[in-house]
């Protein structure tokens, strides 16, 4: 694997909450801690991490996210759609993963489908080897 960049990012305010981001030839691996709550995973996780996304013009996206403390992960799914598909049309992303310890079972599937119908293939994984191996994978 080529890492060609390798970040540490906190969120100025939230000293609880940080990510990092490494690039892996074309998939940008990001890794989360600390505690965030639901719409504030939003600001603070995912339109960050979108907006690098651009930058780094990736066609993979995988966020570790079995680091974070979050109660409400499972009802902010529809927020994480609309976010994703704000930036989607902005970078060449095709793959994203997102790595959680958390069963989502069927949101799943309505996550799936609602980002795939919009043209970007998606799914949750437990295990960080097998989501960078899928989303590096092609097509």
């Amino acid at each position: 694997m080529n890492i060609s960049q390798q970040t540490d990012t906190s969120n100025e305010g939230h000293p609880s909450f940080h990510w990092r981001y490494e690039i892996l030839d074309e998939c940008m691996l990001v890794t989360c801690s600390g505690t965030s709550h639901c719409e504030k995973c939003i600001d603070r996780l995912y339109r960050p991490i979108l907006s690098k996304l651009e930058d780094a013009q990736c066609t993979g996206l995988v966020i570790d996210k079995r680091g974070i403390s979050c109660a409400a992960e499972k009802m902010s799914l529809d927020l994480v759609a609309e976010t994703i598909l704000r930036y989607k049309n902005r970078s060449p992303l095709r793959k994203m993963a997102l790595v959680t310890a958390i069963a989502y079972q069927r949101n799943e599937l309505l996550l799936q489908k609602i980002l795939f119908d919009k043209g970007l293939n998606i799914r949750l994984f437990s295990d960080l080897e097998r989501a960078v191996a899928w989303v590096q994978a092609y097509p």
